[in-house]
């Protein structure tokens, strides 16, 4: 190792003590594991060999994907997760830097950056949907992410309907059918109307738990 792993989390505008509490690490220990690791010795917890492994291996790291992977560590070490956890931890976390370096290099405009933001917000929520994770997947091999050969017969049916009505789109000729149009206002209407409402319900949602709050606590008798 050709540098030591104190100046590195200095470069990275972090506090030895502040990766120590995040790793859920005392200090003491928190120096005798960088002493192991710098010596090219095996640390006696797995969980933090795989650790410093994800945070340490490579001083070439940028600063947001090393503080993404500290954030997911502190939060499997917080809630005690087991140590296959940690491969996938650190993959999810340099997904999230990638996203969120992509989102910040091509998103000039406020209007849109707030349509994507919300998108992709939606996306999140109700990516258990079958209708969302079908389109996600229709445009995940449409742009080669994925093989299209590994698609099922289902898929196959939905994804040529939807590939026909964009490409209608795209040369102006798709047909305009009244019903399916008056279908998808009402729903999106239904839709609006319980995204509006949720500022309240989520308002009232605080007032009750307050309220729980300050009876146990005998501040209201």
């Amino acid at each position: 190792m050709n540098y030591t792993i104190k100046t590195f989390i200095k470069d990275k505008n972090e506090t030895v003590s502040s990766v120590a509490n995040k790793l859920k690490l005392s200090r003491p220990t928190f120096d005798s594991y960088i002493e192991i690791y710098e010596k090219d010795e095996i640390i006696p917890k797995q969980i933090y060999q795989k650790v410093f492994d994800g945070l340490f291996a490579d001083d070439r790291i940028p600063t947001d994907v090393f503080k993404g992977r500290l954030e997911m560590y502190e939060m499997i070490l917080t809630k005690g997760r087991r140590d296959e956890d940690i491969d996938f931890i650190s993959r999810r976390a340099d997904r999230v830097s990638k996203l969120m370096n992509r989102l910040r290099e091509n998103i000039k405009y406020e209007e849109i950056d707030k349509d994507l933001y919300d998108f992709i917000d939606v996306i999140i929520q109700r990516y258990s949907d079958n209708a969302i994770y079908q389109m996600v997947q229709f445009f995940l091999r449409l742009y080669g992410k994925k093989d299209v050969n590994q698609t099922t017969n289902l898929q196959m049916a939905f994804f040529s309907e939807l590939f026909h009505t964009f490409n209608e789109l795209d040369q102006n000729e798709i047909a305009f059918n009244y019903l399916d149009w008056d279908n998808y206002r009402q729903t999106c209407q239904k839709a609006r109307m319980k995204e509006e409402m949720r500022p309240e319900n989520d308002r009232h949602k605080n007032e009750q738990e307050n309220l729980r709050r300050q009876l146990y606590e005998n501040r209201i008798w």
